[in-house]
C-alpha cells in the first residue's frame, strides 16, 4: 500500500473524537467534502477517520481547518448574519429532534433511512459552522457574538448523541432480522446499507467485524477508501507525529491550575463509573453524557474541541481549568499519571 497520501502533509490535526460509528463517519465525510460548502467550497477536501470499537477520531489538515475559519468569518459578518447562523442552526435541530421523535427506527424503510441522513448533514453545516467560527473572531467579535452563538449551541448540544443513538437503534433492529450483531451493522458503509434496503444483503460478518475492530477511513471529495488491521496502525502512527514528551500543549478553555491524578474516560458509559471525585477527566472530546463525570473532575483536558465545544462550554460553568485541542493527550497520558494541569499558559506537564 502506497502511504503517500498520508505522509504528504505533516499537518493533521484531531478536529473532534468520540462515540461515533464507522457508518456515520461514512456519512459524515460525504458531507463534509462534497455537500456542506462555505462560500461555494466544501468545508474540506479531505478528511481521516480512525475508528476503533464505536469511537471515532476524526483528522483533518490544519491548513484546511483555517481556510475554514477564515471563510466562514468572512461570509458571517455583522450581527444581521450571526444571528442568521445561530437560527439555522437552532432550526436545523429542532428538525432532527421531531424526526427522531416521529419515526420508529424498528420499522424504519429505505426512504426514512435516507431522510434521517439528509436531515443530519443538513444540520452539520451551521454546527460545523458555530463551533469553528469563533476561533477566528478577532476579540472584539468574539466578546460580541459569543453569547448569541453560545445559547444556540446549547440549544442543539444533544443532536449528535441522538443521531448515533438512533443510528444504533436502527442497528439492532437490522441485526435481529439478519442475525447479524449490532457492531457488524454500524460497520457498514452508506452503499451497503442501502443494498441491505433493496435486496436484504449484508457484507460477510468477518469483514464487517474487522472494520469494528480497528479501521481507517480517508475521505476525499465525497470518495472513500477504507483500511484495517496493519494499514490501520500505520496510518495512526503517521498521524501521530508528535513525540512522547513531559510537556502536552493545548489552548485554554477556562484558566486555573490543577493537580491530580489522570483518569481516561472515551465512552462514559463505558469507563464513567470508575471516576473518582477530585480525578482530571482526559478524553477525546466531551458530550452531555459526560456532565456526571465532568462535576467530579478537578479539570479536563481534551483531544479536540475549541471555544464552543461541549467541554469548554461545561468548563465555563462550573469554572473548572481546562485544555482543549491537545490532539494527543489521550494517547501521551494513562490512568493514575499525576499531572499539573496550567490551564493559565495551556499545558499539561507530567509529574509522574
Amino acid at each position: 500500500m502506497n502511504y503517500n497520501n498520508f505522509k504528504k502533509h505533516a499537518d493533521w490535526v484531531k478536529v473532534w473524537s468520540g462515540r461515533w460509528s464507522f457508518h456515520s463517519d461514512i456519512n459524515f465525510g460525504y458531507h463534509w467534502t462534497v455537500m456542506n460548502k462555505v462560500a461555494d467550497k466544501p468545508a474540506y477536501n479531505k478528511i481521516i477517520y480512525i475508528y476503533k470499537k464505536g469511537i471515532t477520531d476524526c483528522w483533518v489538515r490544519e491548513a484546511d481547518k483555517a481556510n475554514l475559519g477564515k471563510r466562514l468569518v468572512e461570509v458571517y459578518r455583522g450581527n444581521k448574519n450571526v444571528k442568521m447562523l445561530a437560527d439555522t442552526l437552532k432550526k436545523k435541530a429542532g428538525e432532527v429532534f421531531a424526526f427522531i421523535k416521529l419515526h420508529d427506527p424498528k420499522s424504519i424503510t429505505k426512504k426514512d433511512y435516507q431522510n434521517f441522513w439528509y436531515l443530519a448533514g443538513e444540520y452539520y453545516l451551521p454546527h460545523l459552522s458555530v463551533k469553528y467560527i469563533v476561533d477566528y473572531f478577532s476579540p472584539n467579535q468574539l466578546k460580541k457574538f459569543l453569547p448569541i452563538l453560545e445559547e444556540a449551541r446549547l440549544f442543539s448540544e444533544p443532536v449528535f448523541r441522538d443521531i448515533e443513538n438512533f443510528m444504533e437503534a436502527i442497528a439492532d433492529s437490522i441485526a435481529k432480522k439478519s442475525g447479524y450483531h449490532r457492531e457488524q451493522i454500524i460497520s457498514t458503509t452508506t452503499d451497503e446499507l442501502l443494498k441491505h434496503f433493496d435486496k436484504k444483503k449484508l457484507p460477510d460478518k468477518k469483514i464487517l467485524s474487522e472494520r469494528y475492530k480497528k479501521s481507517a477511513i480517508l475521505v476525499e471529495r465525497g470518495k472513500y477508501k477504507t483500511y484495517v488491521s496493519e494499514q490501520t496502525n500505520k496510518i495512526d502512527s503517521i498521524l501521530l507525529t508528535q513525540k512522547t514528551s513531559q510537556l502536552i500543549k493545548g489552548s485554554i478553555a477556562y484558566k486555573g491550575i490543577a493537580t491530580g491524578r489522570v483518569r481516561l474516560v472515551i465512552d462514559p458509559k463505558r469507563d464513567g463509573s470508575s471516576f473518582q471525585v477530585g480525578e482530571i477527566l482526559v478524553t477525546g472530546m466531551t458530550r452531555p453524557e459526560f456532565l456526571p463525570v465532568m462535576k467530579k473532575a478537578l479539570a479536563f483536558i481534551t483531544d479536540a474541541g475549541g471555544i464552543l465545544s461541549h467541554a469548554a462550554i461545561v468548563a465555563r460553568e462550573l469554572k473548572k481549568p481546562c485544555i482543549i485541542g491537545t490532539h494527543i493527550a489521550t494517547r501521551l497520558l494513562k490512568n493514575g499519571d499525576l499531572v499539573e494541569v496550567d490551564a493559565n499558559n495551556g499545558v499539561i506537564k507530567k509529574l509522574s
